[in-house]
């Protein structure tokens, strides 16, 4: 069931205030323009008034973003930091978005990028489909999942789902101003990159899967079970341009505690 007329739950003042207290709870540098959350608050009332006036009449235009080059579990990574501003409308342009989502596009089993669903819950389901008498695991870390997608695919994945045509329209010229449409450090990173992987998981059907971001997890009997559902995930993943990541999947026999251990 696609979703009409979303964009006055990114335009309004109380959506924009929702979304700037939701970045405020994370730690990050300043964007290009300099402006840190400190003096953003200063006089936020006033800012986030204008914001709201811009993006209502059309005339919001998204800013350069500031790239970021550092090195953590043994890969280097470059990471987008957009401004403060960006990232209050990137973040109520996906609280907008993710309840039709959560709705008709993410399964049950998925554990991870979306509101109330972290690593503890994820555990939990692996633990019920471990002591069902399910052991073997065939467990894919998928390799840059936020890698190779294009700017019209990105906007398309959500437009099957929302067909408010102002709010993909803002999509779009967010995205665009990206390096890359799904760009860690973007706020919408997550929620695009769920989309990227949500065919995948309706292919799974039938199986006892958990999803915890891009690590898959799927439960079975036997390690012939695990090895022919590692070969159908595998082909799945083919089929929409993704792979394993080498020496991060394998099959094996796990405890819950085990699994989806970041690094």
């Amino acid at each position: 069931m696609a979703a009409h007329s979303l964009m006055r739950q990114v335009t309004s003042e109380r959506a924009l205030k929702r979304a700037a207290r939701q970045c405020m709870g994370r730690t990050g540098a300043p964007g290009a323009d300099g402006m840190s959350w400190r003096a953003f608050r200063q006089d936020m009332p006033a800012r986030l008034n204008a914001l709201a006036a811009r993006l209502a009449d059309g005339s919001w235009r998204p800013s350069p973003t500031r790239l970021v080059a550092f090195h953590a579990w043994g890969k280097d990574y470059r990471v987008a930091v957009p401004t403060v501003e960006d990232r209050i409308v990137h973040r109520a342009l996906r609280n907008a978005v993710e309840p039709v989502l959560e709705r008709d596009a993410y399964p049950p089993w998925m554990f991870g990028w979306h509101r109330r669903a972290g690593r503890p819950l994820a555990i939990s389901a692996a633990a019920r489909h471990l002591d069902s008498g399910l052991p073997w695991v065939a467990d894919i870390d998928v390799a840059a999942a936020s890698r190779g997608v294009g700017l019209e695919d990105a906007v398309s994945s959500v437009a099957r789902f929302v067909h408010d045509g102002t709010l993909l329209a803002l999509l779009r010229r967010i995205l665009a101003a990206l390096p890359d449409p799904l760009a860690p450090g973007s706020g919408l990173s997550p929620m695009l990159t769920n989309l990227r992987m949500a065919p995948v998981d309706h292919q799974l059907t039938g199986l006892a899967a958990v999803r915890m971001t891009d690590n898959y997890t799927l439960f079975c009997p036997t390690p012939a079970a695990a090895d022919d559902a590692y070969q159908h995930l595998t082909r799945a993943l083919a089929a929409h341009g993704m792979s394993p990541a080498p020496g991060k999947s394998k099959i094996w026999r796990p405890n819950p505690e085990d699994l989806y251990a970041a690094g």
